[in-house]
């Protein structure tokens, strides 16, 4: 069912507090996350080995967590350090560490083998503590299976329609216009021109319309980095509708994940910003209102959606040439599904 070997986005660094013990659920699996005094973050399975009661209901003694069920104490790397009233500590008393890693303000942990886990392959998203960038972030949790938040961002066609009055008002262009779909390592880059889009509130400033190009990664599980320039009206013609290479006029940027909790629930976090060159605090909130409240919609449909595909889950969808990003990451998924040795399970789970 779930791709183990993998980077998974588990919170926002400022989630883990000094002192305090995270509970987190990743592809059903439990997780306690923490701190160590030098600020280094660890991800210990939520299992006591004895009579598995959940770590994140115990203490952090200095760097060690000690169960609070009876007592039993574990290092950062998952060895158990003390058993009360026992002297001899078995070498079966341990629970799993997860290699984690903090990077762009989320901390990332890897749900299979240690040995295979290389921070080198995690994204770059933006960072939130960089004085370059003004962005503001949240988080929501869907009752749906994470594949159906995946298909949304793949085909933002759905901006005309479900957002006809957020983030797709008067751009029916996001239905008309297919994007460019090409094959990354783990995920897709879809990229596209929007022409003679209506300009609105301060980009008003540069023409009554504008040209957007409109690009972003989609990795594996759903990482989701798009960036947005906006130029002036006529710039695509001029680049021949191929990537620009000249300074936008503005850039905006948006860093999703998508995370699987369980086979219903997914965790999906956002951050929506730009330059701090480019945008003061107001502008920045008036932004991310539309941003939240187009998630909203999405949310409602996408709930509303896995309802009626668990009324009948059998009944096939009917693919469209809109369909051609969810249907290349899910054969991604597939792939990614046989190395992990599973190469049924995401047939039976199939959603399209």
């Amino acid at each position: 069912m779930w791709v183990n070997n993998a980077w998974y986005v588990a919170g926002w660094s400022h989630d883990l507090v000094p002192g305090r013990i995270e509970a987190r659920q990743i592809i059903d699996q439990s997780l306690a996350l923490y701190r160590k005094a030098d600020g280094e973050v660890v991800v210990l399975e939520d299992r006591c080995c004895h009579r598995f009661a959940p770590l994140s209901m115990g203490r952090l003694e200095e760097d060690d967590l000690r169960c609070m069920y009876h007592g039993l104490k574990f290092a950062p790397d998952g060895r158990c350090v003390e058993i009360p009233g026992q002297k001899l500590i078995p070498q079966s008393a341990f629970v799993r560490r997860y290699p984690a890693v903090e990077r762009g303000g989320w901390i990332w942990v890897w749900m299979g083998e240690a040995a295979a886990a290389d921070p080198a392959s995690i994204p770059d998203s933006v960072r939130l503590d960089d004085p370059a960038y003004r962005m503001q972030i949240g988080q929501m949790d869907y009752a749906a299976h994470y594949l159906l938040i995946d298909d949304n961002l793949l085909d933002l066609s759905h901006l005309s329609f479900a957002h006809e009055k957020t983030l797709g008002l008067d751009m029916p262009q996001w239905a008309d216009e297919r994007p460019r779909i090409l094959p990354l390592e783990r995920g897709l880059r879809v990229e596209r021109w929007l022409r003679g889009q209506p300009s609105r509130g301060f980009m008003k400033r540069w023409g009554d319309t504008l040209d957007l190009w409109n690009s972003y990664d989609f990795l594996f599980p759903g990482i989701f980095l798009l960036r947005t320039a906006f130029y002036a009206a006529g710039t695509a013609e001029r680049c021949k509708l191929a990537p620009p290479a000249e300074a936008p006029l503005f850039l905006r940027y948006d860093d999703q994940a998508v995370t699987p909790m369980s086979n219903r629930t997914t965790r999906y976090f956002y951050a929506a910003g730009a330059r701090s060159a480019d945008i003061d605090p107001d502008r920045l909130g008036r932004l991310f209102g539309v941003v939240e409240a187009a998630f909203n919609e999405d949310k409602a449909l996408i709930e509303a959606q896995q309802k009626l595909i668990d009324l009948d889950p059998a009944r096939r969808m009917l693919p469209t040439s809109l369909d051609a990003g969810p249907t290349q990451f899910r054969k991604l998924v597939q792939m990614l599904l046989d190395h992990d040795g599973q190469s049924d399970l995401i047939r039976r789970d199939s959603l399209v």
